[in-house]
């Protein structure tokens, strides 16, 4: 499984002070909580 933030690289917001860190934190949270429920399902003896 694989997660992104869900925008591309608004290069025309670089530097305007009006860009949103949002999406990125949510992707990064959710591939947080995948990690953690893989790591609990491998300690569990689950295959990948």
């Amino acid at each position: 499984p694989r997660t992104s933030p869900d925008h591309g690289t608004a290069l025309d917001l670089a530097g305007t002070g009006r860009a949103s860190a949002e999406s990125l934190l949510a992707a990064i949270d959710t591939a947080a909580r995948m990690s953690a429920t893989r790591s609990r399902a491998t300690a569990r003896g689950a295959r990948r």
